[in-house]
């Protein structure tokens, strides 16, 4: 099977993670309603993945740590 016949999901499997604990999160509706977005151009949804970029232009979506992005769990002054 070439890569062009590969579902995304396959093909980024660390962003489908991502998108899945987001879905988890904030409702599939909401979800699916950014990545729509960004799939026509918009703003609301970008990824990338073994060379592979979906989404539309978001100026952040290169070069940001998931440290950086606030995702983390602050952990208590006790555990540090």
């Amino acid at each position: 099977m070439s890569a062009g016949n590969r579902s995304l999901r396959t093909r980024m499997p660390r962003v489908a993670e991502f998108i899945d604990a987001c879905r988890d999160v904030f409702g599939v509706e909401a979800v699916d309603r950014a990545i729509r977005n960004g799939m026509r151009g918009g703003s609301d949804f970008c990824a990338e993945e073994n060379g592979l970029h979906v989404g539309g232009p978001f100026p952040v979506c290169r070069g940001v740590h998931p440290d950086q992005m606030g995702l983390l769990a602050s952990r208590p002054e006790s555990a540090a």
